[in-house]
């Protein structure tokens, strides 16, 4: 008996391993190798991190003010992480990376139960591969932990609506009770909407009227309104009204921050989220909808009963179907109703649509499915092409073609990622030849196994090379190393970004009129501004009469233009440039010397400022004398 019980579990215990295996290589690589990344992952790093080193574990913050947008769960999640390993990268994204795992693991489970071993492993193997399914689960946001709980709280309720258990209620009041802490109002009411129309479609309303469901909204309660209690006595209710009006109601019924799309919005983003498995997608829509209306066809003319077979489908897989659709459906349609639209509104689909291409592909490899030739030809070109276009937007971006459009805004770095393109092209290829040959698994498997290397290899490296572009990391730097005095103080002026605050780890004031920068630099305190090299020239430097010392010029890369670091102290003598400290204004031999050490770094400026940022110095040096 022993013998039989291991034997049988071997085929379960090696399909987890190659799951857990498959999206640890795609997700933990290089995690937190890069920066954080603005503004989201900025704002929300930056808010757990004050919070955790307040010991406030009710009232989030950002920047020391009242921070609205997401509810707790994250935040805590953070904490619990930085209480680990400390404050950094890698913790503040931990989180996500682990719920985007358990998923895979759960959607893997979920499609074996739905249309057994074959399709829940191509399906947990898909999903860590979809393109943005894998950036959620790199990211700083709430995304990954509501994908978690919803794909839960809906397991749940397919496991028990399908094997007749009403305690499915209470484990649906647990995740949604999470997903509610998680991201708001749509962690519940989105998934009961799903779970809502599905036991229409299947004329099962009446298995909710038990006593599981008050105990499962009892749970939900439980776990959920504490904290929203809590935080809405602690700040008066302003936490409350800013969440659930702002975004709530007015993302709903107008487009904030410039996030609006039209009713196609959804389902193109999903061509490029659920890349470069999106051919795929659209075949299985189109099966999952013909094989159910052949289902129903085929019932109506033959009368088949419960348990009997169609051609294809068996009872349990044509429910399963149906669940699928209604879990993509409520996502879809809710989001295309509201006015403000990013394509992560829907990623809580995505484990579903992984189970539908689970199964279309895991059936028509045993036969039990026929796709047109041609279709699946497309797919396959389709992968491919996903391949070139990647190839070649780095060839752009790495600045091998000059492009005017482009300039100061290429990273050579990317040039080493330019083969990347080539291996879903190959995988394509393989695909194809063995299609022709007629073997099917391994013509899924090789593109599938291209896929996933295509995407966990631009994961890991894409961040890491781009993160020379990002300048906020190298301006906490560069004021530690130059802070004289244990208190000082730190403002932007004519440019500011979120990662800033998490690198500086003070506040920071973000001033808007010039008299008021000026008045920062005139202050007795050390006082440090980072200016818009254009603001300073034109409105603060004509003006300014107190000494300062610019200590760093830097590119932005994303908004095109020179950012300068400044303090409010005379600049030291010649002696200190050894330390890398720039030289008094004065002296032109020590500033030739700071020329020469800054043309060495290349790193700091895009291709072409350097001598820009160096008669900016001269400039100012000109000013005070």
């Amino acid at each position: 008996m022993g013998k039989d019980a291991t034997a049988s579990c071997t085929p379960t215990c090696w399909d987890m391993l190659a799951i857990v295996l498959t999206a640890s290589m795609c997700l933990f690589p290089n995690l937190g190798e890069h920066s954080l990344w603005d503004v989201d992952e900025a704002r929300n790093a930056e808010c757990a991190r004050e919070m955790w080193e307040a010991g406030d574990w009710i009232v989030p913050t950002f920047n020391f003010e009242l921070r609205t947008d997401k509810p707790i769960l994250p935040y805590w999640a953070m904490m619990l992480a930085f209480a680990c390993g400390g404050v950094n990268e890698w913790m503040a994204r931990l989180p996500s990376a682990f719920a985007a795992l358990a998923t895979s693991l759960l959607t893997w489970w979920l499609g074996r139960e739905m249309f057994g071993r074959w399709a829940g492993l191509l399906a947990g193997l898909l999903l860590p591969g979809a393109v943005l399914f894998n950036v959620l689960g790199h990211a700083v946001t709430p995304d990954a932990l509501l994908i978690l709980w919803t794909t839960a709280a809906l397991t749940s309720a397919w496991w028990g609506t399908e094997y007749g258990n009403r305690s499915w209620l209470a484990w649906f009041g647990l995740f949604t009770g999470l997903a509610t802490l998680t991201k708001g109002l749509v962690g519940v009411l989105l998934p009961m909407t799903a779970v809502g129309l599905f036991l229409i479609w299947e004329r099962k309303l009446s298995i909710l009227a038990s006593r599981w469901l008050i105990l499962g909204v009892g749970i939900l309660l439980t776990v959920a309104l504490p904290w929203y209690i809590a935080v809405g006595v602690a700040t008066k209710g302003d936490w409350l009204i800013g969440f659930f009006g702002r975004h709530h109601l007015e993302r709903f019924t107008s487009p904030l921050e410039g996030h609006s799309g039209g009713i196609w919005y959804h389902p193109l983003m999903l061509q490029f989220g659920f890349a470069p498995w999106s051919g795929w997608l659209l075949v299985a829509l189109w099966l999952a909808l013909r094989e159910l209306w052949r289902w129903r066809r085929a019932v109506a003319e033959a009368g088949l009963f419960s348990g009997e077979l169609t051609e294809r489908l068996t009872q349990k897989q044509v429910r399963s179907l149906r669940f699928l659709l209604c879990w993509i459906a409520t996502w879809i349609i809710f989001f295309s109703c509201a006015q403000t639209k990013l394509p992560n509104y829907i990623a809580p689909i995505y484990p579903a649509l992984a189970l539908l291409c689970g199964w279309w592909l895991a059936f028509w490899t045993d036969y039990r499915l026929s796709v047109p030739d041609w279709l699946l030809g497309i797919t396959l070109l389709g992968l491919g092409i996903v391949g070139l276009v990647v190839s070649a937007g780095l060839v752009l971006a790495c600045g091998w073609i000059p492009l005017e459009v482009l300039q100061g805004r290429t990273i050579p770095g990317l040039a080493w990622l330019t083969w990347l393109g080539a291996v879903p092209i190959l995988g394509a290829g393989y695909a194809w030849k063995s299609w022709r040959a007629d073997r099917r698994r391994s013509a899924i498997l090789g593109a599938i196994v291209s896929g996933l290397l295509f995407v966990a290899v631009g994961a890991a490296f894409g961040p890491v090379l781009v993160d020379s572009a990002k300048i906020s990391h190298r301006l906490g730097q560069a004021i530690a190393a130059q802070q004289k005095e244990p208190e000082i103080r730190v403002a932007c002026y004519g440019w500011f970004q979120p990662s800033v605050v998490f690198y500086v780890g003070r506040p920071i004031a973000n001033l808007r009129q010039s008299e008021h920068a000026r008045d920062w630099l005139e202050h007795p305190l050390e006082s440090y501004l980072i200016v818009s090299e254009p603001w300073w020239e034109e409105r603060l430097l004509p003006e300014l009469r107190s000494p300062y010392t610019v200590l760093g010029c830097y590119w932005d890369f994303s908004r095109r233009r020179a950012v300068l670091l400044v303090v409010n102290r005379p600049e030291p003598v010649k002696a200190e440039l050894e330390a890398g400290i720039t030289p008094p204004a004065g002296n032109t031999v020590a500033r030739d010397d700071a020329r020469r050490k800054r043309q060495a770094e290349p790193p700091l400026l895009a291709p072409g400022l350097h001598e820009h940022c160096v008669n900016d110095l001269e400039v100012a040096g000109k000013g005070r004398d």
